[in-house]
């Protein structure tokens, strides 16, 4: 057995170093998520939150992206801003917070920012507006 799998490895050592270095990105995902603490949530666990909690959608898009579509509700703040708009986001400080980007790239460091700023329950679109969309979740342009 384990001679078949080392003869495998040696034939095909280009297939099993590819998939090693998936199953690597997999695990460095998975650890910078436990270690930001920033729970990933679906579309439709998204659209729970709004539901039920009240909870309230930061879009981090630039201002022409927020224009062409954003999640009903959703503030406009620009990842950049954040410090600016503390006043802003004041009132919300107990509620729930989604962050929204293109791809869910960028929201780490908003995170971080946020919670110096006292908030707690801050939360991340996983896949960003693109996993709205592909949810097929209403956007508006108001």
């Amino acid at each position: 057995m384990t001679n078949q799998i080392i003869q495998f490895i040696q034939n095909h050592w280009m297939l099993f170093l590819a998939a090693v270095v998936v199953i690597a990105l997999l695990i460095f995902e998975e650890i910078k998520g436990k270690l930001t603490g920033l729970a990933k949530l679906s579309a439709q666990d998204a659209v729970l939150l709004l539901n039920r909690e009240s909870a309230i959608v930061i879009d981090m898009r630039n201002q022409k992206a927020f224009g062409s579509g954003h999640i009903l509700g959703a503030m406009n703040i620009a990842r950049s801003d954040i410090d600016h708009n503390a006043k802003k986001l004041e009132p919300h400080k107990n509620q729930t917070v989604i962050l929204v980007d293109d791809y869910d790239t960028n929201t780490a460091p908003v995170a971080t920012k946020l919670r110096a700023q006292g908030f707690t329950k801050i939360c991340v679109l996983a896949g960003g507006l693109n996993s709205w969309k592909t949810a097929q979740l209403p956007l508006t342009k108001d």
